[in-house]
């Protein structure tokens, strides 16, 4: 069982065919699904898709960096209320994008921090989002990030970059660049990291992994992902889909699953 630790299935993207999505993933071996908002309203969809498939989907509530400009105190507030419903797993997606500064960045800092107490005040994870803007991440992480958990998602850095959220006690979760033919060094990093910080993800519907590349991307391409750094580590797929489990359900404290929603083994895709 994989669990595919970053997919927005609740966008639009899904409208048409969000069951039959999940469905799928289901049998292709994905047992459970957390599903980041990036604002108020996509993160009350995620929570109501979560309420939806108990046991199976999981939710976080988060403002992205792209939208840090609507985390105005009434919106920090609903955030508190509903990231106290019993599947919310993570305060996220939250962090900074220094590449495309759609909103200001000092309001994306601002942001940042706040959701950060919000985290340590739940004790909940935090799911970061975190590109071009390694070095102030860290700096934030380390002045205000003081016993908060988490994980940088979509991780495309390089070994410094991962040794830097390694120290500061977070996962690394890696998704579909990792099979990237030209990401060698990336996937260099996924076989040096410690396996017990390891995550995988889709960040669906974003980033599909070959040979679906350029097309819509799907929680049960999670396999691939696990595929590729299985080898790249010289290990049993197996072997690494049980890590990964663990520490996903261990950061997260994901419930066990229940008997009669065991998933199968890996289907073809």
């Amino acid at each position: 069982m994989l669990v595919d630790t970053h997919a927005h299935v609740q966008v639009r993207q899904f409208d048409a065919d969000r069951e039959h999505v999940l469905a799928s993933a289901f049998a292709a071996g994905v047992g459970r699904v957390i599903v980041p908002g990036v604002e108020l309203e996509s993160s009350r969809t995620a929570v109501a898709l979560a309420a939806r498939h108990p046991g199976r989907v999981f939710a976080g509530v988060g403002t992205h960096p792209h939208d840090a400009a609507t985390l105005t105190p009434q919106v920090l507030e609903a955030q508190r209320e509903l990231a106290r419903a019993p599947r919310v797993v993570a305060i996220g997606e939250i962090g900074l994008d220094f590449y495309r500064n759609l909103s200001p960045r000092a309001t994306q800092v601002s942001a940042l921090i706040a959701q950060l107490a919000l985290a340590r005040e739940l004790d909940l994870p935090v799911i970061l989002h975190n590109r071009e803007s390694h070095a102030e991440m860290v700096a934030q992480l380390r002045a205000h990030g003081e016993g908060v958990r988490g994980v940088f998602h979509c991780f495309i850095g390089d070994q410094a970059m991962a040794r830097d959220a390694l120290d500061l006690g977070f996962c690394l979760s890696f998704a579909g660049p990792v099979a990237f033919p030209k990401n060698a060094e990336l996937r260099a990093v996924a076989a040096w990291a410690p396996l017990e910080r390891i995550l995988v993800e889709t960040d669906s519907p974003y980033l599909a992994p070959p040979p679906f590349r350029g097309k819509r991307n799907e929680p049960r391409h999670v396999v691939l992902v696990a595929r590729q750094i299985a080898e790249a580590r010289g290990m049993p797929l197996e072997d690494f889909t049980a890590a990964t489990t663990q520490n996903a359900t261990t950061l997260f404290r994901l419930p066990d699953l229940e008997p009669e929603e065991e998933t199968p083994a890996h289907a073809p895709l």
